[in-house]
């Protein structure tokens, strides 16, 4: 239970932490936060026990909790195809599709199993009957397939991380995805044991569940948060290239610079990219040659801009 409280408190803070950090922004990262910390949440033991008997105390909490976990996997694939840049609508279709699909079959599974009362070791409990083995089945293999494709979308983009935070974070994610491929074949062999009898076999592959299913939500969880971290780091710094050009553009521009009557904008990029415009036009219609310092000053705003 302690390591289910640890998760518990990690995906909640990180929930907070992304909800601040992304105000403005796409926030599908936090949702996915959200989603597992809920699914974390209501299987720390305390609070299960206290729960399910209040929605009728046939473990509807487990298959409510299982759902979330589903739905938090399909935002985490999206999610971390759109901060690496390999959002396509495809992939979104077929998320879309293939988590509809794996909840129907959750929920159709649970209602025909014979569920026991309220128990926290509910596959234990309940994994003789086949339709407890399609029940863990579907989310297992949907959850070990989706870590399995978010650690390969951030394996293809490990070249493209702006700083180092992000690079830690692409690999963490890595790793979080070889766990849950891990997760999903030993929890398959140990439902296929459990249904055919062979209890010592479950027994045995206890511990490999115990440390990939922790494991692999610590190292997604902390892998988003890095990501997040990574790019408010690097949008910082693009900004801070930004403003210094503006401030080192500003008196060559009231030297020289002609005004081109563009409309007010409060974004500084697009500040800058019409100062350096009207910087050139400026120097072409006095037919005036800039010096080197002129021309450095003007090659690293384009860098910043470039950047930015």
């Amino acid at each position: 239970m302690i390591v289910s409280v640890v998760q518990a408190l990690l995906l909640i803070a990180g929930t907070v932490v992304l909800f601040v950090l992304q105000r403005g922004q796409d926030r599908t990262l936090a949702v996915t936060f959200l989603l597992f910390a809920a699914t974390i949440v209501t299987n720390v033991h305390v609070v299960y026990r206290w729960l399910d008997p209040l929605v009728g105390g046939f473990n509807l909490v487990t298959v409510v909790s299982d759902c979330l976990m589903v739905a938090g996997t399909s935002t985490l694939l999206w999610g971390v195809a759109k901060a690496v840049g390999a959002a396509r609508p495809w992939l979104r279709n077929a998320i879309v599709v293939t988590c509809v699909v794996v909840v129907v079959v959750v929920v159709v599974a649970f209602t025909v199993l014979d569920k026991p009362p309220t128990t926290v070791t509910f596959m234990l409990d309940a994994g003789q009957h086949p339709a407890a083995t399609v029940y863990a089945a579907a989310q297992t293999v949907y959850l070990g397939v989706a870590l399995g494709a978010t650690g390969c979308i951030c394996v293809l983009h490990l070249g493209e991380a702006r700083t180092t935070t992000d690079l830690v974070g692409l690999w963490v994610l890595v790793l979080g995805g070889v766990l849950g491929v891990v997760r999903m074949v030993v929890v398959l062999v140990m439902d296929l044991a459990h249904l055919s009898g062979d209890l010592d076999l479950t027994h045995a592959l206890a511990l490999p569940y115990d440390v990939t299913t922790p494991g692999a939500v610590i190292c997604v969880s902390s892998g988003m948060l890095l990501l997040v971290i990574g790019h408010q780091v690097s949008r910082r710094r693009r900004s801070r290239r930004v403003d210094a050009a503006l401030r080192r553009l500003a008196p060559l521009h009231e030297q020289i610079g002609i005004d081109n009557a563009y409309p007010v904008s409060g974004d500084p990029s697009t500040r800058l990219s019409r100062l350096i415009v009207e910087i050139n036009d400026g120097a072409r219609r006095a037919r005036r040659v800039l010096s080197d310092a002129e021309r450095t000053a003007l090659a690293e705003a384009e860098a910043a801009l470039d950047a930015a």
